[in-house]
């Protein structure tokens, strides 16, 4: 007689046989709708949703997406250094800018951004009930839920909530009956596709995908999604690349390939932000369900194997391009919440498993403390994050409604801080993302430099830095303006203009008019 299998190699207990399982889906809509108001906090404050402060890369897709919107094009008209997906993506939010104020138009599209949040929740709770029960999805769901920098992300228009959403979302239609059904696969191919066209990691999906094949599945079952996939690409990225070829590739490709290093350099630091204690609950219990996966992958029978392999791979290969990565940002990190969450489902399913041999009170109090464990610490730094407020970029909003002419050109080296004053980038030849603007003028000779610092400060980037800033009647400096104009560039610029706002020498964002 064989030996009976250890709960790593066999499906938790807290599944049901197939034939009588279900998907409840009310306790994953509960805690997606708890996720939507964490994230909505931010925005429950007597400034609004514009007073929750913006990043930078939030205002260049949104400027991005609206420009594209009235006919100003990506890689032709302005630089823009990702596939076009993301713009088309958030276009229902841009679109609200041809009818409304742009603060307004993006204050609804932070509220829209926290909803595909909460969709994200959902799915990473549905995909880890259906391959490991209930507590798996229960607990998957509300990792992701409490994941900071999910959270943070869920708040605006960055790239990473729509990879994540297209991700997981491919996931379920990969993962669900075995992709024996041709509509589950060709779904699975269009969400992939557009998550490839927001951001190229995207396809790291596609690996896991391809690695994690049921033994029964063949490659001729693979090949239509990821024919699909391709497809979809093309038409997506195709017709704006198309218009401007040179251009896509320097920005999208050359750009991302030979830009200097940026962010946190130190690979050791990123090991530690990825793996951060600020949500050790879920950590330990996804270094759990990663370990359970890499024992299925050799000891379980196949048909227990895919979602377990998928997401431990998506894992691992996440980990290792944010450690190859030439640039790393914490905030990268919310890409990961959707395979840690769910692999924090397994965990907390395999050490459930165990608790059942001590009768069912234990096994209910080991339930419950894994609920909290993949929630409580990380909920905790979500509600704080919530509390953050930039008073002086709301100031300067009204000063600029009030004091600058509609028509006067304006720049801003945040566009966030025009945006909240209801600006978008203006001129023939409109300036979405001064940072890469700048870098793209400084790589311009072939020159390849060590650090962002080096190349901001180079002639190049500097003298068209200052053609166009000379172009403009009001400019809005802040910090990163200041950061961004060498030591040689400040007496330039203050030479030129004279400082509006705030009055005196009070500190925030301050706006400087021509003299």
């Amino acid at each position: 007689m064989e030996p009976a299998p250890t709960p790593l190699e066999a499906p938790s207990p807290s599944v049901p046989p197939r034939a009588s399982r279900s998907l409840d889906l009310w306790p994953l809509i509960i805690v997606a709708l708890g996720a939507w108001v964490l994230r909505a906090l931010a925005f429950f404050h007597r400034s609004g949703a514009m007073g929750y402060p913006m990043d930078y890369d939030e205002g260049v897709y949104f400027s991005a997406a609206s420009l594209l919107l009235r006919g100003d094009l990506p890689y032709r008209d302005f630089i823009f250094v990702h596939p076009p997906g993301s713009l088309l993506l958030w276009a229902p939010g841009a679109a609200l800018t041809l009818g409304l104020d742009a603060a307004t138009a993006y204050g609804i599209s932070r509220y829209l951004a926290a909803t595909v949040g909460a969709l994200c929740v959902f799915l990473a709770g549905r995909v880890a009930w259906r391959a490991w029960g209930p507590l798996a999805g229960c607990v998957a769901a509300l990792a992701y839920a409490a994941y900071p920098e999910a959270a943070l992300v869920e708040r605006g228009t960055f790239l990473e909530p729509l990879l994540n959403v297209l991700c997981l979302g491919f996931a379920n239609l990969w993962l669900a009956s075995g992709t024996h059904s041709r509509a589950h696969r060709i779904g699975a191919g269009v969400l992939l596709g557009l998550a490839i066209s927001v951001k190229i990691p995207g396809g790291l999906w596609l690996i896991a995908a391809l690695l994690s094949r049921p033994g029964k599945a063949s490659w001729r079952h693979a090949l239509l999604p990821v024919l699909v996939a391709f497809a979809t690409f093309v038409v997506v990225v195709g017709p704006l690349a198309a218009l401007a070829p040179s251009e896509f590739f320097r920005d999208v490709i050359t750009f991302q390939a030979v830009r200097p290093p940026d962010g946190e350099l130190d690979r050791w630091l990123r090991l530690r932000e990825v793996f951060h204690e600020r949500r050790w609950g879920e950590v330990l219990l996804a270094l759990v369900g990663l370990g359970t996966a890499c024992v299925r992958a050799f000891r379980a029978a196949p048909e227990h194997r895919p979602a377990a392999r998928f997401f431990a791979c998506a894992f691992v290969l996440t980990v290792v391009l944010f450690l190859a990565s030439r640039t790393y940002w914490n905030q990268y990190n919310a890409h990961l919440a959707a395979s840690e969450a769910v692999l924090a489902g397994l965990g907390a399913s395999v050490l459930h498993a165990f608790s059942t041999r001590w009768g069912r009170t234990a096994s209910h109090a080991v339930a419950a403390l894994l609920l909290a464990a993949a929630f409580v610490p990380g909920a905790r730094h979500v509600y704080q994050s919530a509390q953050l407020q930039a008073p002086d970029v709301v100031a300067l909003a009204k000063h600029i409604r009030a004091d600058v002419p509609p028509k006067a050109c304006l720049f801003s080296f945040e566009p966030g801080w025009a945006l909240a004053a209801g600006r978008l980038p203006m001129g023939a030849t409109p300036i979405v993302d001064g940072y890469a603007t700048m870098l793209q003028d400084a790589m311009s000779t072939g020159d390849r430099f060590e650090t962002t610092d080096e190349a901001l400060s180079a002639d190049e980037a500097q003298q068209a830095l200052r053609i166009m800033l000379g172009s403009c009647r009001f400019v809005v400096l802040g910090w990163r303006g200041e950061w961004q104009l060498t030591p040689q560039s400040r007496p330039w610029f203050k030479q030129r203009f004279i400082r509006r706002f705030p009055e005196g020498n009070a500190g925030g964002v301050d706006l400087w008019e021509h003299r």
